[in-house]
């Protein structure tokens, strides 16, 4: 992933972090990403309880979602270690393929079912008709990230409901978009406290959302995001 993609990220989404930071970040989470070297997980995903995998549920056990799923909580363990807390991953249901000569689908309702999380207490499945009104069903349909940093203002201006409050009095979404703006998931962070998440924080989880965003959209068909085969190689990668 260039320079100028995690730039335009950070452009994109109004985060005042430094540049700096955040590609050392990405850098450091790349590695970890391709070395996934996790001890506290069993061998076999699908064979195992209690790792709070979701993924397990809709993916195919093989042995590439297996390594994948494991890389992926490389990278979120990494971070967790550095900066303690409740976390959910998402990644946007499988989309009908879209024609070349069609319009973007950006706009269509989005499905967003959980990969993995660490006793994070939202539902593991966000649809439109049921969960439109949820601040991370709202961040993954428009692409807009949200740092919040008083749960307790937001509820005060209907911005989070009272269950939402819950999850923790900051928070962060992160959406895990592609190169064309397209959302592939979500990456939702939260604290007991508020003003929980300095810049630093901030910069490392955005790291890990860039790098979750490039491992979802390699490890899966084009056809998965609704996208046709010959912009599948348009993500510019560091991993």
């Amino acid at each position: 992933m260039s320079q100028a993609y995690i730039q335009d990220y950070l452009h994109t989404q109004g985060l005042k972090l430094s540049l700096e930071e955040v590609q050392i970040a990405y850098a450091t989470l790349g590695a970890v990403f391709n070395l996934a070297e996790v001890k506290d997980l069993p061998e076999n995903l699908w064979q195992a309880q209690g790792h709070y995998f979701d993924a397990t549920a809709f993916l195919s056990e093989s042995a590439e979602n297996n390594a994948f799923l494991r890389a992926v909580y490389a990278v979120l363990d990494t971070t967790l270690h550095r900066f303690p807390a409740k976390v959910a991953l998402y990644m946007t249901a499988e989309r009908q393929a879209v024609e070349p000569d069609a319009e973007a689908t950006a706009s269509e309702p989005v499905q967003l079912q959980r990969l993995w999380h660490n006793q994070f207490t939202l539902p593991a499945s966000l649809n439109h008709e049921q969960h439109s009104h949820l601040l991370a069903h709202r961040a993954a349909q428009t692409g807009w990230a949200y740092v919040v940093e008083d749960a307790q203002h937001w509820l005060r201006i209907q911005e989070l409901t009272e269950d939402e409050c819950r999850l923790g009095f900051s928070q962060l979404l992160l959406p895990l978009c592609a190169p064309s703006g397209a959302v592939l998931g979500l990456l939702y962070v939260s604290s007991p406290e508020a003003h929980a998440f300095d810049a630093s924080a901030q910069a490392w989880w955005v790291a890990a959302c860039l790098t979750l965003a490039d491992a979802l959209y390699h490890h899966f068909p084009a056809s998965w995001w609704g996208q046709q085969d010959e912009n599948y190689d348009d993500l510019p990668t560091g991993n």
